[in-house]
């Protein structure tokens, strides 16, 4: 119960004072590699099937820049609200509704250039059981996963295996390596009790 209480103060607390908010009628599609798309509308819709509070700590890289930030994800079904937060700064909410609304409100210090739609991508990746994610994604992809790897790729030409797109491995103590194979950036998923 405090962990619920704390997640909702959090998003009430960095909900105020946005700087920049876009909404679209429904999420864009956005190119992921080497031309091939995935369908947001599918994904946000998987997203919002997730209900109640999940907390994630993300310590990663991009380049030589190093970023951190809790996830706070709260869902009812017919709303999912990502508050992305740093120590003492709202960086970023992304709020979901049916049917396909979505709202984002960045903070100042965030790109203009940093879309939505690719934190929705990954946070597919990271939090969606596997059969749930490979019907979100659709033909464009095809989802692997042992239990302890997950690759999503592009499909197979041949009988040659596809080009990975992204990979997350989840680790014996509970967290979990995220790495996006084509923007080339990797983060560490802890799970907040």
């Amino acid at each position: 119960m405090k962990v619920q209480l704390a997640a909702l103060a959090l998003v009430a607390a960095f909900c105020a004072g946005c700087s920049t908010t876009l909404e679209r009628d429904t999420p864009k599609t956005i190119a992921v590699a080497d031309g091939a798309k995935a369908d947001m509308t599918a994904i946000a819709e998987a997203l919002l099937d997730l209900k109640g509070t999940k907390l994630q700590g993300v310590v990663g890289n991009w380049k030589e820049n190093v970023f951190s930030a809790e996830f706070v994800m709260k869902g009812d079904g017919e709303t999912m609200t990502i508050a992305v937060v740093a120590p003492a700064m709202r960086l970023a909410t992304i709020t979901l509704s049916r049917p396909h609304a979505l709202r984002y409100e960045r903070a100042r210090k965030i790109p203009s250039a940093f879309e939505p739609e690719y934190v929705l991508f990954d946070l597919a990746v990271v939090n969606l059981d596997t059969d749930v994610l490979a019907r979100a994604l659709g033909p464009t992809f095809t989802v692997y996963d042992d239990g302890t790897n997950r690759v999503v790729s592009l499909p197979s030409k041949d009988s040659k295996p596809g080009d990975p797109v992204s990979m997350l491995v989840r680790n014996k103590d509970g967290t979990m390596q995220f790495y996006n194979l084509k923007l080339t950036y990797e983060y560490t998923v802890t799970p907040i009790q």
